[in-house]
């Protein structure tokens, strides 16, 4: 099965930030964060964190856990592409049950 490219969470969040029509810097002052450090989740060069996550939950009414799973997805998808280009690993035996 073909996984498909998830979107970074830094795309979905400027989506949510142009709607609300909040620039970068009151984003980043409003959930307490630099504007540095959310810049780079908004261009895809840092992850979403717990922290930030958390961050975004309260600021946003989004459930916690929600930035992090869509973070997790795009790191699983970053792996499995990675995965590709290395060998194989093969399943290890189960050793047995002692008596």
């Amino acid at each position: 099965m073909k996984m498909l490219k998830p979107a970074h969470p830094g795309d979905i969040l400027k989506g949510w930030m142009s709607d609300m029509d909040i620039t970068v810097t009151a984003f980043a002052e409003h959930v307490g964060v630099s504007r540095v450090m959310l810049s780079r989740v908004l261009n895809g060069r840092a992850g979403v964190s717990a922290d930030m996550d958390l961050r975004l939950s309260e600021a946003l009414g989004t459930t916690p856990g929600y930035w992090l799973a869509m973070q997790t997805q795009r790191d699983l998808w970053a792996a499995s592409q990675a995965a590709k280009t290395r060998p194989r690993i093969q399943r290890m035996k189960a050793a047995p049950v002692p008596a």
